[in-house]
């Protein structure tokens, strides 16, 4: 049994599978606090009749993202692995959103640029393996200017496609609706769950949020 916490965004999420059920719950506000992920993570639980230590492990977003959202995601998240003796598995939030677009959609070559402000973005591109999205180069930050075209079978999503009309010049087709740029608890399972079997786990004092960049509170 996996638990992931998505708090990257502007909107926090959680969602809880056994491997053959999911249980998903999102937070009603923008401003959330600790408490609020806490309160959705213990509904998760009593819908699914079960306790923390039932967990196999735990999975969090560690960005890039909300400056505040990430540290809140990661002290729960390390907070909750050291009460339950359990460990953690640290997922990028670009790679989550990209696992979104492949269940929405099918698109199975994806290039995520999200908003980093000051005409910058995060980006990375991400390619189906069959069932999870696996990264094809290194996050990075760099100037829309610094962005190349891609060839057409990649598939553009993210914010930054929204904040800079001049990158939806670099991809043949690219997603633009609200939930195209903003990574959910739900699109976490299928990548812990593949991380998990390749035991890429650890203790939940070596993670650690991915800011990336620290001169802004970034948004997605």
């Amino acid at each position: 049994m996996i638990l992931c916490l998505e708090t990257s965004a502007a909107v926090s999420s959680v969602a809880l599978s056994d491997g053959h059920r999911h249980w998903l719950r999102q937070a009603a506000t923008e401003n959330f606090q600790a408490e609020h992920i806490l309160t959705l993570i213990d509904e998760l639980l009593q819908e699914a009749g079960a306790k923390g230590a039932d967990l196999d492990v735990l999975a969090v977003s560690i960005g890039p993202g909300r400056f505040t959202g990430l540290r809140i995601g990661v002290a729960v998240a390390q907070g909750l692995a050291f009460a339950w003796h359990k460990k953690v598995i640290a997922i990028d939030s670009l790679a989550v959103l990209a696992q979104g677009v492949y269940r929405r959609y099918g698109d199975e070559k994806i290039v995520v640029l999200m908003d980093a402000r000051k005409e910058e973005v995060y980006s990375q591109s991400f390619v189906c393996d069959g069932e999870a999205m696996v990264s094809q180069d290194d996050l990075s930050l760099h100037s829309i200017a610094a962005v190349t075209p891609y060839s057409p079978e990649w598939v553009g999503a993210g914010s930054g496609f929204t904040q800079y009309p001049l990158l939806a010049k670099k991809v043949n087709k690219w997603y633009i609706s609200a939930a195209d740029q903003l990574p959910v608890a739900e699109d976490m399972i299928v990548l812990a769950a593949k991380a998990y079997e390749e035991k890429k786990e650890m203790g939940p004092e070596h993670v650690l949020p991915n800011y990336l960049r620290v001169d802004v509170v970034t948004t997605v």
